[in-house]
Parts: structure tokens; sequence; C-alpha cells
């Protein structure tokens, strides 16, 4: 093979970008903050579920991690399990529990009540869920256990059978639902929280508070109950309930409550003594929703390029441009202009190359993950990124260059090109890769990775 030199590498931002994807998911945390509950709020975007404590809060990783951070009086923090074999997590007052792949259950934090030394054994557990000194837990046989303090009879009232399908904790009451559709309630009832809880069927989430509940209806629309009373722990998180049909989530905090809209916006009501209404963040892209004492807690989409549409130039090494040779190019990131660890490399066989110039769909080739995974994982976690090129068995071209979004290509397309980014109801005919068209049956931007249409955000 000849020498080559790449006398420019760069980016070929059509249309804002990059082709981007629904990734992982980044925590949002909001309101009082006096165990940096919220300003200790992990930045990455690596989570699939959240939960909120009294003053902390806990989190699940994509490889089945748990990230816990702000209160640990109780050690409800330095003792986080650590294992990447976990499927669900939820928060208790100051204690926490954590479901395994196996079904089993882990428990850490505040054991006043032997909320912790008291966790079940066994592996046919489903669901999980923590109050202030209590828990409980669903089965594979949709039945309930429960275990911690009981005051209240909310682990002695629990009731028996089989036939639940999801479990909540409210301060020292719980709550189940029944495979019907209706709830049922027990434990502490000294604002109604049990003994209002609503009747008849069609319902499809709980959530509990200290001494609030709350549920989902199947037409979109929340029910709230428990203190209603004016009195000094009523700060409307019954009364202010919002109207509507439109929500698809529901979480209670100590005494405020959330919920998530159906165009993934959030709506908070109750109590606003950490600012945890008033600082709700705006946006329409959450995913999940959690509440803590003063605080909550939501996941939002990380939008993150999946495939980026590259152009450059290959010379040889007198400077002449290759033209009509087909070359392997390996395509190495990085978090520094120099040195440091290869964050990932991408392999792209068979490139054609005519007159000095190459087109490559980086992500559509063969990937190794180096500290990352992913081509999204890079630029989730990294605001900078450099990259580097190799050719065949060349040696790796420096300097490195920065990846960032230009309004220039070597090979720009003409005013013909236009019509495939007009919206349109099918695919162009014949398509060729980095090809592009605005679908009108989503409205969506699709892009020709050179074997399918790949939807863009």
């Amino acid at each position: 093979m000849r020498k080559t030199t790449a006398s420019r590498v760069l980016v070929w931002v059509f249309l804002s970008g990059a082709c981007l994807g629904a990734g992982p998911r980044e925590i949002e945390s909001w309101g009082d903050d006096a165990y940096n509950q919220v300003s200790d709020t992990p930045p990455e975007a690596k989570f699939t579920a959240v939960a909120g404590g009294n003053y902390h809060s806990v989190a699940l990783k994509t490889d089945g991690s748990i990230k816990s951070w702000g209160a640990d009086w109780a050690n409800q923090v330095s003792n986080t399990p650590t294992g990447t074999d976990f499927t669900a997590i939820d928060a208790g007052e100051d204690h926490n529990l954590a479901l395994r792949t196996d079904g089993s259950i882990v428990s850490w934090g505040n054991d006043d009540y032997n909320q912790v030394s008291d966790t079940p054994a066994g592996n046919d557990f489903t669901a999980i869920a923590g109050g202030e000194g209590h828990s409980l837990a669903l089965k594979t046989d949709g039945s309930i256990v429960s275990w911690g303090r009981d005051f209240d009879n909310e682990v002695s009232n629990t009731p028996a059978g089989t036939g639940f399908t999801a479990i909540a904790a409210g301060g020292n009451w719980s709550l189940a639902l029944k495979t019907d559709g209706s709830i049922v309630s027990w434990g502490r009832d000294n604002y109604g929280q049990v003994s209002d809880t609503p009747t008849g069927t069609g319902f499809t989430a709980i959530a509990g508070g200290d001494r609030h509940g709350m549920a989902l209806a199947s037409d979109g629309s929340i029910a709230s109950w428990g203190i209603d009373d004016g009195s000094i722990f009523d700060d409307g998180q019954v009364t202010d309930t919002p109207t509507g049909t439109d929500f698809t989530a529901i979480a209670a905090g100590e005494y405020h409550s959330l919920a998530l809209k159906r165009d993934g916006s959030i709506v908070s009501w109750g109590s606003d003594s950490g600012y945890q209404v008033s600082t709700t963040p705006a946006g329409n892209d959450f995913t999940a929703i959690a509440g803590g004492g003063r605080h909550s807690l939501a996941l939002r989409i990380s939008s993150v390029p999946q495939l980026i549409n590259y152009q450059g130039r290959l010379n040889d090494a007198a400077g002449n441009p290759l033209d009509g040779v087909s070359v392997l190019l390996k395509f190495y990131f990085y978090a520094e202009p120099t040195g440091g660890y290869r964050l990932l490399s991408i392999q792209q066989p068979d490139v054609q190359v005519t007159k000095g110039l190459f087109n490559v769909l980086l992500g559509s080739g063969t990937v190794t993950a180096g500290t990352e995974d992913s081509l999204s994982e890079v630029f989730q976690n990294h605001s900078a990124v450099w990259m580097s090129t190799q050719v065949g068995l060349d040696g790796e071209m420096v300097p490195r260059s920065r990846i960032a979004s230009v309004g220039y290509a070597f090979q720009a397309g003409t005013a013909a090109d236009l019509s495939k980014v007009v919206p349109r109801a099918t695919a162009p005919a014949d398509p060729t890769m980095g090809d592009v068209y605005m679908d009108s049956n989503d409205g969506k931007l699709k892009l020709y990775d050179g074997t399918t249409w790949q939807a863009c955000w």
C-alpha cells in the first residue's frame, strides 16, 4: 500500500448534525440541598431508575450498578452495595433496597427497626418499596411481604393472598395495587391516608407520601387522598392535584407530589419548603420521576450521536490525492488533544476513495471499546473529544482533530439534493450512504447508513 497522509479530516454536519438518538438517561435533581442531595447528583447519562430518600438519593445505572449520594448518617450512601446485577431500587427515609437479577433483595442504611436486618431471604421477588422505617416486597406469586417498624401495623396488617401487581410505601403506611386495578392500603391512618383510599377499579399506578396517597387512573387522571384538613402538614398535596387526563406517571415526596405528563413535562404541587415545587425543571424530555423528603428527581433523555457522517481527504506521500482505491480506516477517540486513554476505536473496512475524498458513517463500522463502550457514551461523558485516523497498516496520524460541528464539507450537495429533505411519506429510491430525507409519517430525519434508514432526532 502507498504511504498516505491526511490533509484534513472533519465532521460534515447535515441539518445540525449527526444522527441523534435517545440514549441512556441523565438525572435532574431539584429542591432542598442541605446534604448535597441535589448538588452531588452524578452528571453522567448512564441511568435507568431513580429514588429519593429523606435527604439522600439512589440511582440505578445502565450497567446494573447502584449510585447513592446525599446524607449518610445511617450509612445509606457509604454502604451502597457493589456489583452490576441489580434491576430495581427504592429509598426509604434513611434506608435503601435493591432487587437483584436473581430475584433476591439487598437492604442497607438505617436499621433502627430491623428494616435492614430483617430483609427476607429468597429469590422470588419482583418489586420493592421503602417507607419511613419499614419495607415491603412483591413476590412472583403476587403476594406481599413486609418487615421493619410495626408501631402502626404497617407490617402486621399486610394483606394476605395473591393477586397484587404493584406496591408502594408511605411514611408509616403502605398501599398495593391488585390485578383488577383496585387499591388496598394499611398502616397509620391519622389523616385518612388509609381510610380515604379511593374505591373502584381501573387504577394503573400508586404512590405514597408521608400523609397522603396518589393513584393514576387508566384514563390518565390522578386521584389524591389523605391529609386535607388545613393543618400545618396540609400543603395542598390533595387539594392542588392537577386535573386532566394526560398523565403517565406519579411520585410522592414527604409533603409534595409530582406527575409526568404525556408530553414528557413535569408538574409538581404541595409543600415548597425546599423549593421542590417552584424549581421543578421545564422541558418535555423527561421519562421518569421520584420524590424525596424535600427534593425530587427525574430522568431525562440524553440525545447523543449514534451515527456521524464524516468526510475526509487522503493524499499519498507526494501529496497526490488517492483515487479509485479501497482502504481500511480506523478512527480513535480521545478526551485530550495528546496523550490520555483511548475512549473508543471504530474500524471502517473497504472505504472508497475517489479523487482523494472519502465518506464514512461512523458508528456503522466495528466498534472496539476503550474506556467507553459506544460512540454514544463518548459524547455523553466528555464535553470535548479529539479523533485521530489510521489508514491500513500505517501509523496513527497526528495531530488529533477536535470533533466540532462545522458548516463545511469537501463535497457538498447540490440544489437538486434538497428534494431529499422535503417531507415525504416514502424513502427515496436507490439511496446511497449518507442520503437523508424527512419522513412525513413521524416527522423525523432519516439517514441512510448504507443498509437501512436510521431515524435521527
